[in-house]
């Protein structure tokens, strides 16, 4: 291996070597390295080749300015060498190689420029016209930058990202002395600041300088010790930016998690190894100003083959020598344009480096004792000279210097130039502002005839710029510099900054100011005109050459952001890190105007790429699922998505359901319609709200029985439908469908926002478990678990009844008929749903009761006519053209329905569609057309049957569409629902049916019939009909144990101790072996689901009794009494908490209370590192400084709607809806990993609470 003796400034740690593969070679590295310096530090030099002639390509940059390192690292393309850290057991390839790296196939396209002049793709190959087709796959063959390999995927880093979101009023965009000093200031203010730096340590380029055996980095340790002390400032290692967006937005990614190379991380947890964690994280940050001291970097120089291996920046050669202990080369030339570059060339020099010349764009304006100092070292120093030609293909083996002849005349005679042989060519043409931050954020720039190089004009509101990107160089105006961006930064955030500002600005004047640069460009090319092969390139990601942007200019496309585009330059990763400036000036020297005549071109997020893997972030399959989703699976449930929730679409590898639908028929099953919409409604506007949102005239509902409504929207479209049933004097329950749960109390506000009504409307959709037991045989199921009397007369069709189940259970019992058999819908409470469900099954276990689920539902409802809405519903037909015009109370003109006045007008309307029942015929010619349909036939049948969706044809010309077609075993024909233009809705007309599955065609007749197939005069579901007898088998009825109430929360870890506590089982501890006070020692997430809620709502809340008074006066704010917790959610709702450690203080009642216990997962997330736990899972600020504690935040957490009370930095409480309860849990413990978050049991949160004095 190629290292030096250890430096005091290396970061790589000599005593844990590392093993990794480079294209199937077995090699060594050192921890700390990354993948560019280990390969490097091995004797690699050809690291890929180039996207469009496949020349070599060496290590040119170490910060991932361009392609020319991109490798392929565990079979995930494009990863940057120079920024990848090093891990044990890589495998690491080179990119865009045919063969190995050194002897690529396609080398001779070098050669071949002269066919490929600059936007030759855009020109050529358009005739004939199979040209165009033929040539571009392959010539995309031939370019690329790396090849996706589908077979890693076993080895790829998706479960290894990570998200953080993060709040500062300061952003500090780079960590070195000016960044550092911006920190410093704004921090001490007490403000909030995130400093990003891109590196895996701070100090910037004075980490690695060393000037007369003395590190700098020594210069800024002090400014490194007190960011890293004060508590106020988060550091962020190892996190580029990679753009900034409106409204001071940040986005990023860092690799190796929240990872520090020293010290601690910016959660305050102990640090990891960078080869240890998630691999990268993507973050944003949300800020009130933003500072950036991004610095500057190296301009290339541009010069005949300066892109073989061997040549590099000077920041790269001395970093591989001071950072990663790399000799960089053995006899080295440099070619320079600033003084940093004298400075590496007397480093590398006292490191061993045989410096043999040093050449000087510049013939005036360098640092005197530097040059002095290469005179007294012996190295042959030349102000005015610059490379012009390196020798060597498979890397540099010697160098062509040349005098310059002027600014404006690059080139020489021959008697001005020397050739000098050297492995290593230090290569800059200055340095300039890293303006990529800055120009996403809004900047404007210009060309400084001083500086020479482009610096900034305009900065937009709230962001503010320091240090070496304003081209200072002094290490105290660069530190003076942040200190006065870090205080503007705080005065736009409100903070008192004094005369302070004043002072160091005044200070700053006296500093001296930005450097002079140079305006080279090229190096001079000694009079020679270019053979083919042999290139001075301008681009190094697209191949992009001197000649190139020459050939643009002679198109006319002689303006930068033309000659991007047409010739592919600043198209790649590195976008304008390497032609940037460049570019700018070389078409202003092409076109003969001035330098500075053009401006650069558009920089644009990302600034510095990630991974898609990075952008897409973990991935968390977040749904709910119901109260008796794990009894389901364990009966063979096949699931389904439908809508948030995921339901049971049928029970056995019968797909027509054939069972299902018979057993409901015939005998008894059981549904879980948990999802349906279930809401409470009360105060004394209640009836109005509901007269406006329902067709029907909602007076009639009264105690006892089911109104059933539908609601519409302006244009009369259906868009819910449910039942209504009065509760009290001014309070009512009503049930929505499962697809409009979500947004139905937005609906009901919205149309009544400017009315001033008085009424209160609460969700209990997750609170309430429903179960539908449905068939002859439900009544005698429903009978054994209950003494209420169910008969004809005392419970009617379209009844609702209070009952109790088993051991007390209260339950609201529905006599509904959807399936078009007897049936009792049951709603339970939540945490009680499998004990009622267990009860069922006990109870019914003598008839042979069996699940259905929403296939066999679907075919029943189909049968007894009833719709679905969406599937024979849409937004071209209103309620009246499916047949349900009988709900609309068309006399109420006074309550301003919604959708009324759509209805009156298409009243009567002609050329509409309109809803019919289907028969299918015997005969059709099904030209072998196979379908997926469900329902209960033979495979004959679902064959010679049309899909749902298929065209209603006449003629040449369609005329609607089947909603739904099934084969009915009770019927024993095929039927099925069409929208049909309402000349063709004439019964016993006849219809035709297309449908065009794959490239056959399929064609049927249908005869108009009713839709209402199955028992159409409803008199199953009003007298219970006969059902099977019980089974001479079947096994007595056991009933359930005393109620017990479940948590939706499950842990993968057992609890060590647990107690019974009303009905629930609660978790006390979970490792019995530690204390609270250890547990309290990394996050813990405590299931709290089993406390008790409520909500209470009132128009003047503060008047509702007992906790009115209690209640705070501004949404946000929460109260703490007697162990109860009073959150207030806005101007008219408050929930409670029950929080004390001790035996529970009584929950209020009344009408203006509702028991919430049910409604929400409860959890508390407690200790340390929680910070770190929710930056990653939401995007909320929860731990703002400002706000006094506790708090109350209300926004979405892993995209579920969440109520959070941050009661202090370690603790928050987390309410969100029951059924997210497990995959929400589950999604959170994942994302919490890398802080460590666990379980913990009830004893540790009671135990806070106590020390916390509740």
């Amino acid at each position: 291996m190629s290292r030096l003796p250890p430096s005091p400034t290396e970061r790589i740690d000599r005593s844990r070597p590392l093993g990794f593969r480079w294209c199937g070679r077995a090699l060594e590295g050192f921890g700390g390295d990354t993948v560019a310096s280990a390969l490097w530090g091995a004797g690699i030099r050809t690291l890929g080749r180039s996207f469009e002639y496949h020349r070599p390509r060496g290590l040119y940059d170490l910060e991932g300015e361009g392609s020319s390192q991109l490798v392929s690292v565990d079979g995930v393309p494009n990863r940057s060498a120079g920024t990848t850290p090093l891990r044990e057991g890589m495998e690491v390839g080179a990119q865009n190689v045919r063969g190995d790296p050194r002897f690529d196939a396609f080398g001779f396209l070098d050669r071949l420029d002269r066919f490929m002049p600059a936007g030759f793709y855009y020109r050529l190959f358009h005739r004939p016209a199979w040209a165009a087709r033929f040539f571009q796959e392959r010539m995309r063959g031939l370019a690329g930058l790396g090849v996706l390999r589908l077979d890693a995927g076993d080895r790829s880093d998706a479960e290894e990202q990570a998200e953080r979101y993060l709040h500062a009023d300061v952003a500090v965009v780079g960590g070195g002395p000016a960044g550092l000093s911006a920190a410093l200031a704004a921090g001490q203010l007490g403000l909030r600041v995130c400093l990003f730096e891109r590196r895996p340590w701070l100090g910037g380029h004075l980490d690695w300088r060393v000037r007369d055996g003395r590190p700098l980095a020594n210069d800024v340790s002090a400014l490194v010790e007190q960011v890293e002390r004060m508590d106020s400032i988060r550091v962020f290692r190892h996190a580029p930016v990679t753009g900034v967006w409106g409204e001071n937005l940040l986005t990023g990614f860092q690799c190796g998690g929240t990872e520090r190379a020293g010290g601690v991380t910016a959660g305050g947890s102990a640090t990891m190894p960078f080869d240890r964690g998630p691999r990268e994280s993507h973050w944003e940050c949300r800020a009130r100003a933003t500072v950036v001291a991004t610095g500057s970097i190296e301009r290339p120089l541009v010069f005949e083959h300066n892109d073989r291996p061997g040549v590099m920046q000077a920041d790269t050669a001395i970093r591989l020598a001071r950072t990663y202990g790399v000799r960089p080369g053995e006899a080295a030339v440099f070619s320079v344009g600033d003084d940093l570059g004298l400075e590496a060339a007397l480093d590398l020099a006292g490191l061993g480096v045989d410096v043999r010349v040093v050449a000087d764009a510049r013939r005036e304006g360098h640092d005197a004792a530097l040059a002095e100092a290469l005179a007294d070292a012996g190295i042959d120093f030349r102000p005015g000279w610059a490379a012009s030609r390196v020798r060597g293909r498979a890397r540099v083996h010697g160098v062509e210097l040349a005098a310059r002849a002027g600014n404006d005349a690059p080139r020489s005679s021959r008697s001005d130039a020397m050739r000098v042989g050297c492995d290593l060519l230090v290569a800059s043409a200055g340095r300039q502002p890293d303006i990529g931050v800055l120009s996403c954020a809004g900047a404007r720039f210009r060309h400084g005839e001083r500086t020479r190089t482009f610096e900034l004009e305009r900065l937009p509101p709230d962001v503010f710029a320091a240090g070496s990107v304003l081209r200072l160089t002094d290490l105290e105006a660069l530190i003076c510099s942040g200190l006065i961006a870090g205080l503007e930064a705080a005065a736009a955030c409100g903070g008192s900054v004094g005369g302070v500002l004043t002072r160091e600005r005044a200070r700053l004047a006296d500093l001296p100011g930005p450097a002079r640069g140079s305006s080279i460009v090229r190096g001079p090319a000694a009079g020679r005109r270019l053979a083919p092969g042999r290139k001075a390139f301008l681009d190094f990601d697209e191949d992009g050459t001197w000649k190139n942007a020459a050939q643009c200019a002679a198109y006319g496309l002689d303006v930068p952001e033309l000659a991007k585009r047409y010739g592919n330059f600043g198209l790649g990763p590195g976008q304008y890190r390497v032609p940037g400036q460049n570019l700018a000036m070389a078409m202003a020297e092409i076109a003969g105007r001035r330098v500075g005549s053009f401006s650069t071109t558009t920089v644009r997020p990302p600034v510095i790429p990630p991974s898609l893997a990075t952008l897409a972030g973990p991935h968390h399959d977040i749904h709910k699922r119901t109260p008796l989703h794990d009894d389901q699976a364990a009966r063979g449930a096949v699931f389904r998505r439908a809508g948030p929730w995921l339901r049971a679409r049928y029970f056995s590898a019968d797909r027509e359901c054939l069972e299902e639908i018979r057993n409901v028929r015939e005998n008894v099953g059981l549904l879980d319609s948990s999802p349906l919409g279930k809401f409470r409604i009360w105060g004394p506007d209640a009836l109005r709200a509901l007269q406006r949102v329902y067709v029907s005239d909602m007076t009639r509902a009264r105690r006892g029985r089911c109104t059933y409504s539908a609601m519409c929207n302006d244009t009369g479209n259906i868009i819910d439908d449910g039942v209504v049933v009065r509760t009290g004097e001014d309070e009512f329950y009503f049930t929505t469908s499962s697809n409009r749960a979500g947004t139905t109390v937005e609906w009901l506000r919205f149309h009544t926002r400017y009315d001033g009504w008085d009424y209160n409307l609460v969700n209990l959709t997750d609170a309430l478990a429903s179960i539908n037991v449905a068939g002859p045989n439900a009544r005698r199921v429903l009978a054994k678990i209950t003494g209420a009397d169910l008969s004809d007369e005392a419970f009617p069709y379209l009844g609702c009844r209070e009952i109790e189940v088993g051991d007390g259970v209260a339950a609201r019992c529905l006599r509904l008929g959807f399936v078009g058999e007897l049936s009792y819908e049951l709603h339970v409470r939540a945490s009680c749903a499998r004990y009622v469900w267990d009860l069922l099954w006990e109870a019914g276990a003598e008839y042979g009761i069996r699940p259905f689920g929403l296939e066999a539902q679907n075919c029943l409802r189909a049968e007894k006519g009833h719709v679905i809405i969406g599937t024979e519903s849409e937004q071209r037909v209103t309620l009246l053209d499916i047949g349900m015009g009988w709900l609309w109370d068309r006399e109420d003109t006074a309550s301003g329905k919604v959708g009324a006045a759509a209805l009156r007008h298409c009243e009567g309307q002609s050329g509409r569609l309109k809803l019919v029942g289907l028969r299918l015929d015997d005969a059709g010619d099904a030209g072998g057309a196979t379908t997926g349909n469900s329902g209960g036939a033979s495979a004959r049948e679902v064959a010679q049957r049309p899909e749902d969706g298929a065209l209603v044809v006449d003629g040449d010309r369609i005329a609607g569409f089947v909603c739904t077609t099934r084969h009915s075993e009770a019927l024993g024909w095929q039927y099925g629902l069409a929208l049909v233009e309402d000349r063709l809705a004439v019964r016993g007309g006849s219809l035709d049916l297309y449908e065009s599955p794959g490239r056959r065609t399929a064609r049927w007749t249908a005869t108009v019939v009713p839709p209402h197939f199955y028992d159409p005069k409803g008199t199953r579901l009003r007298i219970a009909p006969e059902g099977r007898p019980p089974r001479a088998d079947g096994a007595p009825t056991q009933l359930a144990p005393a109620a017990h109430r479940r948590s939706p929360v499950r842990f993968d870890a057992a609890p060590a101790r647990t107690e019974r506590r009303a009905g629930w089982n609660v978790a006390l501890d979970y490792q019995s072996d530690r204390t609270p006070t250890d547990a309290l020692r990394q996050a813990c997430l405590i299931d709290l689901s089993h406390r008790a809620r409520r909500d209470v709502q009132h128009r003047d809340i503060r008047t509702v009794r007992p906790f009115g008074p209690d209640v705070p006066r501004t949404p946000g704010e929460v109260a703490v009494r007697d162990g109860l917790m009073i959150s207030r959610m806005n101007g008219t709702q408050a929930s409670i908490w029950q929080v004390g450690p001790g035996a529970p203080p009584p929950m209020p009642d009344g009408p203006h209370y509702t028991d919430t216990t049910d409604s929400h997962c409860w959890l508390g997330l407690l200790g340390e590192g929680i910070q770190e736990v929710l930056e990653g899972v939401t995007d909320l600020d929860l731990f703002d400084p400002a706000r006094a504690r506790p708090f109350l935040t209300q926004g979405p957490v892993l995209h579920v709607p969440c109520q959070l009370v941050t009661w202090r930095d370690d603790a928050v409480l987390l309410a969100f809806g029951r059924g997210y309860g497990r995959t929400f849990v589950e999604a959170l413990l994942d994302s919490g990993r890398h802080a460590g978050l666990r379980p913990a049991g009830e004893r540790v949160f009671a135990d806070w609470v106590r020390a916390s004095d509740g």
